[in-house]
């Protein structure tokens, strides 16, 4: 250990001997780097300011929270400033906060000091101290100056017939006497500026701490006002106030894996479940066909030929009007693409391309599919209204078979709707129902149908036409941008046959 720590030491503990609660020890070496929060910085010798009244200066049992708050359990009432480092010495409070904190320094286990200055300024480079002020000090388990320990600890004053008893942090190297700096002098919160000590004092001869007097000519005493500042100084002081910057805290610096999350890999475990995939619940209903054209072309009837009765006899056959007109309708689109970088390719990330293109067509899935639905309830025939939805089912049913003459195929109904079966059961399952073919079981939900409507119809009634492959997947090179095109591509046309085939009935609530 340096051998400034052995002439400090010896300076503490003179001062432990002659006060009651009184914490002795090197707060601040100075010209050793140490680990604060605001670096590797080191403190020069006589940049420090210590208040005029060192009872502001506060002990506290470890450094106080980024809030000011914390637990203070003593003040500083003597200090020693020479250049090779500032020593101080605590009055203790009483109390269960003053005693552990006592407890701690004579035990080791908080035996080291950790200053807490304010109004820092810093020479250019960031690395030394040049100007600041003792605002508090804390007792610490590791110190950020390897040098900054207690070096005695007196926890309670001695009976009159008995010996004063010192818990002493004896230092590794002892120094002799002769070896003291010729310009250390010690601040007394009460007494003033004292004399540097004679080797004689170490021969058991110990002048009063209290006793008063003067700093011989010559001697470096603790700063207790600020030396005068350049402007520059000045500015560079204000600007690291107003930028929260005017602090050092001589403590370790905290490494957190919160602010450092890029040291350790996260626990990988690739696309997480979003969603079971849309599956089509419209489009299966319909007449499925396979577009070959962009155009689909066909014809129906718009009268039908009929038949009547024939007396014979070289009578006239009976005749009557039939006419039929086109039905043509064009391929829709549907498409999306992304301009992806093609380093997903390069690196052959198949997992990330794959659920790409998962999406996409699950994508053309949801939005053929409402199309599909859109297009049924445009080409569906109002059939009037019923007061429930089992009566408004069986109004449908017998719509086609009146009109169209064929049995129904499908039911849709909205999700809220398919909530009034619930209370059906067999039991109480109307029997007219089942004449009528109508199984509430065989319902089909969709998102895409309105609260209060039902649509009943027959799979002849309406072709849903898709290209073959659809939807198309498409890749291409984009080598301007050093990106790979990814696209999805889907036609469909929806046809309708007759729309006596597919009814929509309103369900109406019976007034009152």
């Amino acid at each position: 250990m340096s051998q400034t720590l052995c002439t400090l030491a010896k300076v503490a503990d003179l001062s432990a001997d002659a006060a009651r609660r009184v914490i002795t020890g090197l707060a601040l070496p100075y010209g050793v780097v140490g680990r604060t929060d605001r670096g590797p910085v080191t403190v020069e010798a006589g940049a420090v300011t210590i208040p005029a009244d060192l009872r502001w200066v506060k002990l506290y049992r470890d450094h106080r929270n980024p809030d000011g708050s914390g637990t203070p359990v003593g003040y500083v009432s003597a200090a020693t400033d020479t250049p090779t480092g500032l020593a101080l010495t605590f009055r203790v409070g009483s109390g269960a906060d003053g005693d552990l904190a006592l407890s701690d320094a004579a035990e080791g286990i908080r035996d080291a000091l950790s200053v807490e200055l304010s109004a820092v300024q810093l020479s250019p480079d960031g690395s030394r101290v040049v100007s600041a002020v003792l605002e508090a000090v804390a007792l610490v388990a590791i110190p950020a100056f390897a040098d900054a320990r207690v070096h005695s600890v007196q926890a309670a004053r001695p009976g009159p017939d008995e010996t004063p008893t010192l818990a002493t942090k004896e230092p590794t190297m002892n120094a002799p006497a002769t070896d003291f700096p010729a310009d250390r002098v010690t601040v007394d919160s009460t007494a003033g500026a004292l004399p540097a000590e004679s080797p004689a004092r170490y021969a058991g001869t110990e002048p009063a701490l209290s006793a008063t007097a003067a700093a011989p000519y010559g001697l470096h005493a603790a700063r207790t006002q600020p030396r005068p500042m350049s402007w520059a100084q000045v500015c560079d002081t204000l600007h690291a106030a107003r930028h929260g910057d005017a602090t050092l805290s001589a403590a370790l610096v905290d490494i957190t894996r919160s602010a450092n999350p890029w040291v350790s890999p996260d626990g990988w475990v690739g696309e997480v479940w979003s969603g079971v995939a849309y599956e089509r619940a419209v489009v299966p209903l319909l007449n499925p066909d396979v577009l070959t054209h962009w155009k689909v072309t066909g014809w129906r009837w718009k009268t039908r030929p009929v038949v009547k009765d024939y007396a014979g006899d070289k009578t006239e056959v009976p005749s009557g009007p039939a006419v039929t007109e086109t039905v043509a309708v064009e391929a829709k689109r549907l498409a999306g693409a992304h301009d992806l970088d093609r380093k997903f390719f390069d690196f052959n990330d198949q997992a990330f391309i794959a659920s790409y293109f998962r999406a996409m067509a699950e994508s053309y899935a949801y939005e053929s599919d409402q199309r599909a639905a859109s297009f049924v309830m445009s080409s569906a025939t109002a059939a009037g209204s019923a007061p429930s939805l089992l009566k408004a089912v069986a109004k449908g049913k017998t719509f086609l078979k009146l009109q169209a003459r064929t049995r129904a195929s499908y039911v849709l109904v909205s999700p809220t709707d398919l909530e009034a079966l619930i209370d059906v059961t067999r039991d109480n399952l109307p029997a007219y129902l089942e004449l009528l073919g109508i199984d509430p079981r065989n319902f089909v939900d969709s998102e895409f149908v309105p609260a209060g409507t039902v649509v009943v119809g027959a799979r002849p009634a309406a072709t849903f036409y898709e290209l073959a492959g659809s939807p198309i997947r498409v890749e291409t090179v984009d080598i301007a941008r050093g990106g790979r095109d990814g696209a999805l591509f889907g036609y469909w046309a929806g046809l309708l046959h007759s729309a006596k085939g597919i009814a929509k009935v309103t369900i109406t609530a019976p007034t009152a």
